[in-house]
């Protein structure tokens, strides 16, 4: 069967179009939002600084759920309260840290702490305080952290922080305009309004995808061949000039759609779970940040003072541990290996993992990099080959990273243009068409 590969290109359009437009529009919201993109006044955490003398322990709760992934001592206005992760669809359980009763106003007052603190806002009233368990528009997978607070200042972008109290991390920054863009990139670029039904997302994806890919091959064949002047001539030599970049955004981003969907993505790093009955004595003493997490025989306390830490067992006993040594233990290293402070996020540990800083611990299969504060692998070990080479062409053929050299502004400019040119070739396509139709059906 031989397929007319002119008819195909002129078909092609009234379909691709859709795609180009969608996408192409949808694309120019991405460096938009870099360039408009609220930033945090902060980036450091606050010292926040408990005394646990007169601190109940947390086997001695009657509140206290059987099982945990991770338990703080935080700080309060009034003293300190214990937040209990359970698992990220369920908000932290706050409970006074004394009485051992419920404590939600504890929670929301240190939250709201937090959010003062990374925008600098110590005065501007509070609009809203809103536990967040799961991803959406407003707060994408991309963050990462599970679960977070929001919460919204009076201001007049209605400037909204993302907190995580267990580490006292910032998520998440945005505002009333970067929330609308999401949502419109979101639902356009990424189709996330079918997410519900991911199978027909992806189906959706696929065959506008490979719509506009069979076009642009079959516009690619006629070049050499194809007759016309004045606009078709440009039409046919523009398709030439655009022909790499119109085959390497589809591709890559088909690429992208499938490996990062939740079909097959891999499950995010979560801490053990451990019984907080075991925790039978708090440590004593004055710290930034005191918490336990699951270990090999139950479980952990990690007493940081500013950024050097100390272990005791949960009878309190002290324990030969420091943040190094507990890496090892979060990767099942052996004792020798090496473990360093990871500050940055680079080619081996990237921003897609969100924190920071952990420990790089070398193994036999790569890097894997520990996070002592929630005792749990950030990342365990290299991508695989797919994804390490799906990482590698969207960064290169979809977000063009390989012209970084020439600065982020004149990169996303040169990217905007060529996706407009994009645009203006698709609808200069469907008009020919269009014209065409027209003039077959006059007598």
């Amino acid at each position: 069967m031989r397929i007319d590969i002119r008819r195909l290109h002129r078909t092609g359009p009234q379909l691709a179009v859709l795609a180009v437009v969608m996408w192409g529009l949808s694309g120019f919201l991405h460096p938009i939002m870099s360039w408009t993109a609220p930033r945090a006044a902060i980036q450091m955490p606050p010292a926040l600084e408990i005394e646990t003398e007169g601190a109940s322990a947390p086997s001695t709760l009657p509140a206290m759920p059987e099982t945990a992934r991770h338990v703080r001592l935080a700080p309060s206005d009034n003293g300190t309260y214990w937040s209990v992760r359970t698992d990220a669809q369920t908000p932290r359980l706050a409970l006074d840290g004394v009485t051992g009763g419920p404590a939600p106003e504890a929670a929301r007052e240190h939250a709201i702490t937090l959010a003062r603190h990374y925008a600098a806002l110590p005065d501007a009233d509070i609009v809203r305080v809103e536990e967040i368990t799961a991803f959406s528009v407003d707060y994408p997978a991309i963050n990462r952290l599970l679960p977070v607070t929001a919460v919204m200042f009076d201001t007049s972008d209605r400037l909204t922080i993302y907190v995580d109290t267990g580490s006292d991390r910032l998520a998440a920054v945005t505002n009333a305009p970067r929330r609308v863009m999401l949502r419109i990139f979101q639902n356009a670029h990424t189709l996330s309004f079918l997410k519900p039904v991911e199978p027909l997302r992806l189906l959706v994806i696929t065959v506008l995808t490979l719509i506009f890919i069979s076009t642009v091959l079959a516009g690619i064949s006629l070049t050499f061949t194809a007759k016309g002047k004045g606009l078709r001539r440009w039409h046919r030599y523009a398709g030439l000039a655009l022909a790499l970049p119109a085959l390497a955004f589809p591709v890559s981003g088909l690429f992208h759609a499938w490996v990062n969907s939740s079909l097959f993505a891999a499950e995010r790093p979560e801490a053990a779970m451990f019984a907080p009955a075991s925790l039978v004595e708090v440590p004593q003493g004055r710290f930034t940040h005191l918490a336990a997490t699951a270990d090999t025989e139950g479980a952990l306390w990690r007493a940081a003072e500013g950024r050097e830490a100390r272990y005791f067992a949960g009878s309190g006993a002290a324990l030969p541990l420091d943040d190094a040594a507990r890496a090892l233990s979060l990767a099942g290293a052996p004792s020798d290996s090496v473990a360093t402070l990871q500050t940055r996020f680079d080619g081996d540990y990237g921003f897609a993992s969100k924190r920071l800083p952990v420990w790089r611990v070398e193994t036999q299969g790569g890097p894997v990099f520990a996070d002592p504060v929630d005792g749990l692998l950030a990342q365990a070990g290299q991508a695989g080959p797919i994804a390490a080479l799906e990482g590698r062409s969207f960064d290169q053929l979809h977000k063009w990273q390989f012209a970084n050299p020439l600065g982020r502004d004149v990169r996303d400019m040169l990217m905007m243009a060529v996706i407009t040119a994009l645009i203006a070739l698709a609808l200069t396509g469907l008009s020919f068409t269009r014209r065409r139709k027209r003039l077959q059906r006059k007598p």
